[in-house]
């Protein structure tokens, strides 16, 4: 964060030291850090398994970790957590929970009561949040008949709808079309500049490229890197990513000039030129001479999953 001591601690929503928590038997997240001001969004990145989830579930206190501390506001969170803090959280999981006989305006008022806002103030709040996120006119519809963008849309606007000094999101876009996409991008902006910590969990990098101050990358329960997306993709130095897909009896074993081969499999090859070369046309050449077939090929700047793969040697999406 750039700062030390007990007044930069005291400014941290968000202040975990050596989290750990085990799901099933495994370690889930294994040492977990993390610190989030106010006003910053932090997204944690990583394949599926990889501990996002569980991390975001012991941020919002739904469950206790195994090992670690955790401070929310510049309190430490104990075994039983008060009705202030949770109210100060606002929490949209991966998987919409509704009362799906109920429609949409009696779920979404609901929360916001049982989040403590007088009646008169949640209405209010719950028809200007319903109006942005174009659910007026299915507000009286059952959730049932909902569609899952639908429900996304009323899952991030009970979280909302508190007004909550910490926001944690797993996976906020899923289901949303491009319209709203966009509007929740200026819905957190807004937040953002009133103070909110936001911490999601994506396996949208372009989104997380986007929206994100700084992010956390994870795998196999640990933290592998973080830092700010653009500074981190600098460091590949623009090098173009060439990726292919391949219908091979077994991985390719190549050497081309200029070239960097970051992963291979039957399946798929990943490269990267380096020194400024534009080596497709060596690549193709290389890949055939092994008997190989060529069933496309993407060639694009990297971006935060050549970053993963620099770091860890396998691919984000795996």
């Amino acid at each position: 964060m750039g700062r030390d001591g007990d007044a930069a601690r005291a400014e941290l929503t968000v202040r975990a030291r050596g989290l750990a928590a085990r799901f099933k038997g495994r370690l889930a997240l294994d040492g977990f850090d993390l610190d989030v001001a106010p006003g910053e969004i932090v997204g944690l990145l990583g394949p599926n398994g990889a501990g996002k989830t569980t991390a975001l579930r012991l941020l919002a206190t739904g469950r206790r970790p195994d090992a670690g501390s955790l401070e929310l506001f510049g309190a430490t969170v104990r075994r039983s957590v008060g009705p202030s803090v949770r109210r100060n959280i606002g929490i949209a999981g991966d998987e919409p929970v509704h009362a799906a006989a109920l429609t949409g305006w009696e779920n979404a008022l609901g929360f916001a009561m049982a989040a403590g806002l007088p009646r008169a103030l949640a209405e209010t709040r719950v028809g200007a949040l319903l109006d942005r996120f174009g659910l007026s006119p299915d507000a009286h519809r059952p959730v049932s008949d909902y569609s899952l963008g639908m429900r996304r849309k009323l899952l991030l606007l009970e979280a909302l709808v508190h007004e909550p000094a910490l926001l944690i999101l797993d996976e906020p876009t899923g289901a949303l079309d491009v319209q709203a996409r966009a509007l929740l991008g200026d819905v957190l902006k807004e937040r953002v500049r009133a103070e909110v910590a936001v911490v999601l969990a994506t396996n949208d990098l372009a989104e997380a490229e986007r929206l994100c101050d700084r992010v956390v990358f994870l795998h196999a329960g640990r933290t592998v890197l973080e830092g700010r997306p653009a500074e981190l993709i600098s460091r590949l130095g623009g090098r173009t990513r060439f990726e292919f897909t391949l219908a091979a009896a077994r991985a390719p074993d190549i050497r081309v000039s200029g070239v960097e081969i970051a992963l291979a499999t039957a399946a798929k090859l990943v490269a990267h030129a380096i020194n400024g070369s534009s080596p497709l046309p060596a690549l193709c050449e290389a890949i055939q001479r092994t008997g190989a077939a060529i069933e496309a090929v993407v060639v694009r700047r990297p971006g935060l999953d050549d970053v993963f793969l620099e770091a860890t040697g396998r691919e984000l999406a795996s």
